[in-house]
């Protein structure tokens, strides 16, 4: 038997396993390797695609800037970015990619712009009166040692007049005739002028804001004291309603006037010439002795709007400014006729609208127009479109025209019997305005009988829609010819087609033919029409006392008047926050307790008075013009948004890019597509 030689036992194994050490290292390296390579590879291929959003977003953001540039955008109401959008979609712009750049306007501030007099959001004068006649053009009284102090050139078309202290403005004061008093002003005044042209002495012709007459409106309720009596646009025609309202005495004491937003027409007819017969009789004189009259958008302390005034206002700052807000929307109180404001024991604050391209006016003294009567006469008459009833004639649709062609009723015997027919329609051509005032009413027949008698009793009952039945007489006739009369059923200035025409509720008439006879024959209605010639609402041009001079503040001138005046009264305030125009009406402001400037955006008138009391204490300036802005205008934010593909690019979740730019033009009002400047104000990129 063989014997197996034993082994020592040694290292032989340890090699193995190094070997396995080495090729498990060697695969785990190699496996980071690969790894790393794919991070690699994936990480560069992120930063080309980031790369890629990244060019496309500039680019996109500067094509958006570009067609910025050579458009008229300057973010008018209404008026998109992009031409039709507010979103440039680029399809395809860079590679496979597109973009959309989206635009958002930042609110506008307030941009004053005078590339000329003509082209203007502001006066070319702080203070501008027109008359040339022998009263004052400006006259400042105050006390001795005081200062009268303008922003802005200060220019009369005759004499300036400082009957005490001093007149003060940092542009130039210019009259074409005499200069008295102490005058400061840089460069010196320019007095005796002369008839020499000067654009600043011209009168801009501001247009006002209603091309006819507005609706006219009623007066709101007055039943609560320390109340908003809240006031609607339109026309306002009752000096008497709103003076007796806005007394210390009223039901709705102590309260506050709003007038909301938008344009008023105050042409007041309880005097002066073609008074309203339906009005308590007086004189065109608004009078405001008691609360407040807040004009135009409410604002907090803050300047911030809110929904309707507090009660009471802090006055000046209840209302909206245009010089401190551009989107200041606000009144314009136009005057016209002899209509006249006086702000006596109360406040007043108006405030108008801003505009890029005129002056906010906020008083408007109305230059052109007068009452033009309408006259339904002759062929132009109200004519039947209908028969009610027939009654006992026979073709009563005839009555329609005058043309030979009668409605006819045959009468036999001698016994008395009584023919009727019924006619309506007589439609007004167009309705005719509330506030209309009924000047005459006929009512033309032509009739006959052919065996007519002077004993027939003939006549037509009137039957207004809405009002009262009346009846006129026609007269008779002992012939056999057919006859034209012309019968009044006018009633007098308050009857009952003039009620209907001035509540502007005047529609359709009926009118009833009788005729009562004893005799055979046939009676003949040719035709029944109706004549009515009234003065419907009007604009009229500043008239009466209002357009009389020489003014004079005192000395009981009945044939002179001011538009506006502001009466010495402890408890007087009046602001106008706005550009105040009345170039045929004189003004006469008493200062007692001014906190601000009173007149902003400058005064045109044709005559301006001016006081300061001894309780005047307001070291600022009174009247102002502001400065012109730089021309900076707006700016805008625009953010891109990149896609594959063709487009378009859905703008929602956050951009690439977002950019803020403001656009400079020479004149904001009217861009110059090519020529303008882009100022970039911040490029950022979200994320």
């Amino acid at each position: 038997m063989r014997k197996r030689i034993a082994r020592a036992k040694g290292d032989e194994g340890a090699a193995l396993v190094l070997v396995l050490i080495v090729i498990t290292v060697i695969a785990l390296s190699l496996s980071a390797l690969l790894t790393l390579s794919d991070t690699s590879v994936r990480t560069t291929v992120g930063l080309r695609d980031q790369a890629s959003n990244t060019y496309s977003a500039d680019g996109a953001m500067q094509a958006a800037i570009n067609n910025l540039r050579n458009s008229a955008y300057n973010d008018n109401a209404g008026q998109p970015c992009f031409g039709a959008s507010n979103t440039l979609q680029l399809s395809n712009f860079y590679g496979s990619n597109s973009a959309a750049i989206t635009c958002q306007a930042d609110p506008k501030t307030v941009r004053i712009q005078c590339p000329s007099l003509s082209n203007c959001n502001r006066p070319g004068n702080a203070i501008l009166t027109l008359g040339r006649t022998s009263e004052d053009g400006l006259n400042i009284t105050q006390n001795t040692g005081s200062t009268f102090r303008v922003h802005g050139n200060v220019f009369s078309n005759s004499n300036i007049n400082v009957v005490n202290g001093t007149l003060n403005t940092n542009a130039i004061a210019s009259a074409r005739t005499s200069c008295t008093g102490s005058i400061q002003s840089t460069p010196a005044p320019a007095c005796n002028i002369g008839n020499a042209s000067n654009p600043l002495g011209d009168d801009p012709n501001y247009v006002s804001d209603a091309v006819a007459a507005p609706v006219r409106r009623a007066l709101p309720s007055c039943t609560t004291a320390n109340s908003v009596v809240v006031f609607e646009p339109g026309a306002y025609d009752d000096a008497v309603g709103l003076t007796t309202m806005m007394h210390g005495n009223s039901q709705c004491k102590h309260s506050v006037w709003w007038f909301k937003p938008g344009t008023y027409y105050f042409d007041f007819r309880n005097g002066g010439t073609n008074p309203s017969p339906f009005l308590s009789s007086g004189n065109d004189i608004w009078r405001i002795d008691d609360g407040y009259l807040v004009a135009g958008t409410p604002v907090n302390a803050a300047g911030t709007p809110i929904a309707q005034p507090a009660v009471p206002p802090s006055i000046p700052g209840a209302c909206d400014n245009p010089i401190n807000n551009a989107n200041a929307v606000g009144v314009q109180f136009i005057f016209g006729g002899d209509s006249q404001l006086i702000v006596g024991s109360a406040q007043a604050e108006i405030c108008g609208s801003y505009h890029t391209n005129k002056a906010p006016v906020a008083v408007y003294g109305q230059t052109t127009g007068a009452d033009s009567p309408v006259a339904w006469t002759g062929s132009n008459a109200l004519t039947m479109s209908g028969v009610s009833d027939t009654g006992d004639f026979t073709n009563a649709g005839w009555i329609s025209q005058t043309d030979g062609q009668s409605a006819t009723w045959t009468k036999t015997g001698s016994n008395q019997q009584t023919g009727k027919v019924v006619v309506t329609g007589y439609q007004p051509t167009t309705p005719i305005p509330a506030g209309s005032i009924l000047t005459s009413a006929k009512m033309v027949a032509v009739h006959g009988n052919t065996a007519g008698s002077t004993l027939d009793t003939l006549s037509v009952q009137v039957s207004p829609t809405g009002g009262t039945p009346y009846t006129v007489t026609l007269p008779s006739y002992g012939d056999t010819a057919v006859h034209t009369d012309s019968v009044d059923v006018f009633q007098g200035l308050t009857g009952q087609l003039a009620q209907l025409a001035n509540a502007g509720t005047l529609s359709t008439t009926k009118l009833t033919y009788s005729a009562t006879v004893k005799h055979a024959g046939i009676e003949r209605v040719d035709s029944l029409k109706l004549e009515l010639t009234f003065l419907p609402p009007t604009l009229r041009a500043s008239s009466g006392c209002v357009a009389t001079g020489p003014y004079m503040r005192s000395g009981g001138h009945s044939t002179t008047c001011a538009l506006v005046t502001s009466e010495l009264d402890p408890a007087n305030k009046f602001y106008v926050q706005g550009t105040t125009y009345a170039p045929k009406a004189a003004l006469d402001i008493t200062l007692n307790n001014a906190q601000e400037q009173v007149f902003r955006f400058g005064v045109i008138a044709r005559s301006l008075w001016v006081k300061e009391t001894g309780s005047f204490n307001y070291g600022g300036v009174v009247i102002e013009v502001p400065d012109d802005s730089p021309g900076f205008v707006f700016s805008l934010y625009l953010s891109a948004y990149i896609c594959a593909g063709a487009g378009p690019c859905s703008t929602g979740g956050t951009p690439v890019l977002r950019s803020k730019v403001a656009l400079v033009d020479t004149n904001p009002m009217a861009p110059s597509p090519g020529h303008r400047q882009v100022t970039v104000l911040s490029w950022s990129r979200p994320g």
